[in-house]
């Protein structure tokens, strides 16, 4: 397991990353984690162990659920993949579509941790309506409050 030290100081340069997004909605998760809103991306943050020393940030958002899974979609979204510079689209086992990046933030600075979840909340945002409109579905904000951000 990973130092508790390295952990700790990465969380709060994540906190402090935080207060300097006000564009942002905060919950601090149970798990230690995070779940932040910006507009109709809802994303989420977890600090992992890498490796024997390090901490990873993976920032996870869910962009669509629901859509018509098909060779044209997957294609659609691996030249998405091959444009964006950080981060990548996904699908997961319910065959929801994400968009997650990761960075090792033992030393990152707060910058990287902001830029990391502007990546990921600008790539839901360029992409969600995109895929819904194309291909069926919801945003998860949607799905988890019941009615579009928008």
């Amino acid at each position: 397991m990973f130092g508790v030290g390295v952990a700790d100081r990465v969380r709060n340069r994540i906190e402090k990353s935080l207060k300097e997004m006000p564009d942002l909605e905060t919950t601090h998760l149970e798990d230690g984690n995070y779940r932040l809103i910006r507009g109709s991306a809802v994303l989420y943050l977890s600090v992992e162990e890498w490796g024997m020393r390090d901490v990873m940030v993976r920032c996870t958002s869910y962009v669509v659920m629901g859509a018509t899974i098909d060779a044209e979609l997957l294609s659609f979204l691996l030249e998405a993949n091959a444009k964006i510079p950080f981060g990548s689209f996904a699908i997961d086992d319910d065959q929801d579509i994400l968009f997650e990046y990761a960075l090792i933030a033992t030393n990152s600075a707060r910058y990287e941790l902001k830029e990391a979840i502007k990546a990921v909340a600008k790539a839901v945002d360029d992409y969600d309506n995109k895929i819904i409109n194309r291909w069926g579905g919801e945003t998860s904000y949607k799905v988890l409050f019941g009615f579009d951000a928008d």
